[in-house]
């Protein structure tokens, strides 16, 4: 496939690494350090990829749409400019899917999660909660797979019905899911739930070992994602793959 990307830092280049490993071609690149593509590059390109600011994802994506690109897009924090995407994507007749988080492993970490929340839901002796730790660099807070997880627990678990993401000052109330964030050092991901009763506690946890994860996946996304037309996430995806 010939791929475009949209942002260039870390979690580009592993993609491009991935790619070219692959025997793809980059046939674009844009970023703030970057010179804008070529319209004959922009042309060559079969399905973008966009990891990079959440604030600019409509402007950024906006010529790729017009161009009848398809989208993959990792960027999170940007569910504020949802109504923006999904018109690109009804105006220009394409295809997207978005995920927070395209590890495959963190897809079946969610599996895990919405299987033991099932099992927690009959044992109310069990409290619940989430901690993530990212890198210092990241810019949102918590991780938008935190969020994943938490909405996870949320439909799983009746007695909790709201999330609290912020320090808190006071005793929880019963229905709050406490979800902690933690950003320090050069941290890929670690996103733990912790189901906790008096007499013990179970951990799952989920630990990136580098983007490389991210990028299969993301590049899979890219395969799934060509030809088709819509709005998508991964869980579209993921319903083929386990099927």
């Amino acid at each position: 496939m010939h791929i475009g990307l949209v942002g260039y830092g870390k979690m580009g280049k592993e993609i491009e690494r991935i790619a070219l490993e692959k025997g793809w071609s980059v046939a674009a690149k844009t970023d703030i350090t970057l010179p804008p593509p070529s319209p004959d590059a922009r042309q060559t390109v079969e399905v973008v990829i966009h990891f990079a600011g959440a604030k600019t994802i409509a402007e950024d994506l906006r010529p790729w749409a017009e161009a009848k690109k398809n989208i993959v897009v990792g960027t999170t924090g940007w569910n504020a400019h949802m109504p923006e995407i999904e018109a690109l994507v009804k105006e220009n007749g394409i295809g997207l899917i978005y995920a927070a988080n395209f590890s495959l492993g963190v897809h079946l970490f969610y599996r895990i999660i919405r299987t033991a929340g099932a099992l927690f839901d009959s044992i109310p002796d069990y409290d619940v909660f989430v901690h993530e730790i990212h890198h210092k660099d990241k810019a949102d807070s918590p991780s938008g797979t935190a969020l994943s997880i938490a909405d996870i627990l949320l439909q799983t678990i009746g007695r909790k019905k709201e999330i609290l993401t912020e320090t808190s000052h006071a005793k929880i109330r019963p229905e709050q899911l406490h979800v902690g964030s933690s950003r320090a050092g050069a941290v890929v991901g670690t996103h733990t739930v912790t189901f906790d009763s008096a007499a013990d506690s179970i951990e799952l946890k989920h630990t990136a070992k580098n983007r490389a994860g991210l990028a299969i996946g993301a590049l899979l996304a890219a395969e799934w994602i060509k030809g088709k037309h819509g709005l998508f996430t991964i869980d579209n995806m993921m319903e083929d793959i386990f099927q």
